[in-house]
C-alpha cells in the first residue's frame, strides 16, 4: 500500500474522521499480514510490519466504537512493537473498559516506564484511583467519558497547525465563529439538562394531564394490545423512567406497546414525541439488545429498537454509494440457521461472504417483512489463519 495511504489516514484521525481512516486503511489488511514465518508473508513484504498502519487502524476502530475490530489491530500492532506508550494505552483502556483496573494499571505503568510525562497514562491511573469501582467504570462507559482515555496521536501538532492557520484570521471573525460554537453546545445541554436532578431531559412537558390520568384509554375499534388503564398509565410512566435511565430500548418497547393499544390519542402523541429524545448507539453503548426470536415473534413490539445481530451475509449488492446484503442470523459458525434478515446500509462497505458479520442496525418493517437499518458493520478483515 503506497505510504500516501496511511499519511492520509493520519490527516482524517487528526481530524477526527475515523470511519474516513478505516474506509482507506481496512481494504489494505491483507497487505499488512504479521507472521512472524517468512513464508506467510504472501503480500508484499515492504509493509508486512507497519506498525503505524495496525496502530491507527485500531485506534480509529476504538473511537468509532468497533471494540471487537480495535482489539484484534491493536494486537496486530503490539506484535510489532509493543513498548509504544499510544498502544500501551489503548491496551490498558481496553481492559478498563471490561473492569480489569489491575491490567490497565499494568499497561499504564509501561507506557509511563516508557515515557515518563506521557500525560494520558497518568490521567488513566488517576481515574482508576478516583473510580474504581464496577459502578464507577460502568458509568464511565455508558456516559462516554471513558473516551477520554482513548489515545489520539499526531491531534496535537495537527491542533498547533490549525492554530497558527487560525491566528491570521481577523480577531472579530474568531470571536463570532466561537460565540457560535458556545451557543449551539449551551442550546444543547439545555436540550438535555435536568431542571433539578441527574436526568437526562427535561420531561415536563410529557406530564399527563389529569383528565389523560383519569380516562387514558379509548372505546371501540381494534388494536394490537388492549390494555387496561393502569396497565396504559405503566407504560407511559415506564417510557419516561427508561429514558432517564438511558435504556432506550426499554423505553422504545414501551413506547411501542401504547401507539399499538388503545391508548387515548393524546397519550401517544406524547409517547411518539418522546423518541424524538432517544439517543443513536454504538457498537459499545447499545443497551438491552433483543434477540432475533424475540422480535421474529412480535416485530410491531420492537421497531425502532436498536439491535446487534451476527450471522454470514450472502447476496451482497453495491452502487459504490450503498450496500445492502441478507443477514443469515446465527449462522457464524455455519450450524444453526435462526432466520434471514435483510440489512440496509446507507453507506458503502466491504463485506466478505466467507466471514461471520455483526451489524449494529434500527429494526424496521416494510409490507410485513422484517429488516435492518444499519448504521455500523463489524467484520474483521484478518484472514482466519492469521488471527
Amino acid at each position: 500500500m503506497p505510504s500516501s495511504i496511511l499519511e492520509q489516514a493520519k490527516k482524517q484521525f487528526a481530524k477526527g474522521n475515523y470511519q474516513q481512516v478505516i474506509s482507506l486503511l481496512e481494504p489494505h489488511v491483507t497487505q499488512y499480514v504479521v507472521s512472524g514465518n517468512t513464508k506467510d508473508v504472501l503480500y508484499n513484504a515492504s509493509f508486512n510490519k507497519s506498525f503505524p498502519f495496525y496502530l491507527y487502524l485500531g485506534l480509529a476502530c476504538l473511537h468509532a466504537g468497533d471494540i471487537g475490530g480495535a482489539v484484534d489491530y491493536l494486537t496486530c500492532a503490539g506484535k510489532i512493537k509493543m513498548t509504544d506508550p499510544d498502544l500501551l494505552c489503548a491496551q490498558a483502556v481496553l481492559f478498563l473498559r471490561r473492569g480489569d483496573t489491575a491490567r490497565a494499571i499494568d499497561y499504564y505503568l509501561d507506557a509511563i516506564e516508557y515515557n515518563p510525562n506521557h500525560e494520558l497514562a497518568r490521567s488513566g491511573l488517576d481515574f482508576i484511583r478516583t473510580h474504581n469501582t464496577p459502578e464507577a467504570i460502568g458509568e464511565a462507559v455508558q456516559s462516554g467519558e471513558i473516551k477520554k482515555f482513548y489515545p489520539r496521536p499526531g491531534v496535537q501538532s495537527y491542533i498547533k497547525k490549525r492554530i497558527i492557520f487560525f491566528v491570521s484570521i481577523a480577531a472579530i471573525v474568531v470571536a463570532a465563529a466561537i460565540a457560535v460554537m458556545v451557543s449551539v453546545k449551551l442550546l444543547s445541554s439545555i436540550r438535555f439538562r435536568s431542571n433539578r436532578s441527574n436526568n437526562r431531559a427535561d420531561l415536563s412537558a410529557f406530564t399527563l394531564l389529569s383528565d389523560e390520568k383519569a380516562s387514558p384509554i379509548d372505546t371501540g375499534g381494534t388494536y394490537r394490545y388492549t390494555l387496561s388503564e393502569k396497565e396504559v398509565l405503566v407504560a407511559y410512566r415506564n417510557a419516561q423512567k427508561y429514558f432517564q435511565d438511558s435504556r432506550d430500548n426499554l423505553a422504545q418497547i414501551e413506547v411501542n406497546r401504547i401507539l399499538s393499544s388503545n391508548a387515548a390519542h393524546s397519550i401517544k402523541q406524547k409517547a411518539r414525541l418522546l423518541m424524538d429524545y432517544f439517543a443513536t448507539p454504538g457498537f459499545d453503548t447499545v443497551r438491552d439488545i433483543p434477540a432475533y426470536s424475540d422480535v421474529r415473534a412480535d416485530i410491531p413490539l420492537y421497531l425502532d429498537c436498536w439491535t446487534i445481530w451476527s450471522g454470514v451475509a450472502t447476496n451482497v449488492q453495491s452502487d459504490g454509494e450503498n450496500t445492502s446484503f441478507d443477514l443469515l442470523v446465527g449462522y457464524s459458525e455455519r450450524i444453526q440457521l435462526e432466520g434471514v434478515v435483510p440489512i440496509f446500509c446507507n453507506f458503502s462497505v466491504r463485506i466478505d461472504s466467507e466471514r461471520p458479520i455483526e451489524v449494529l442496525g434500527k429494526i424496521q418493517q416494510r409490507g410485513g417483512i422484517l429488516f435492518l437499518k444499519a448504521s455500523g458493520i463489524h467484520q474483521s478483515q484478518i484472514p482466519e489463519n492469521k488471527r
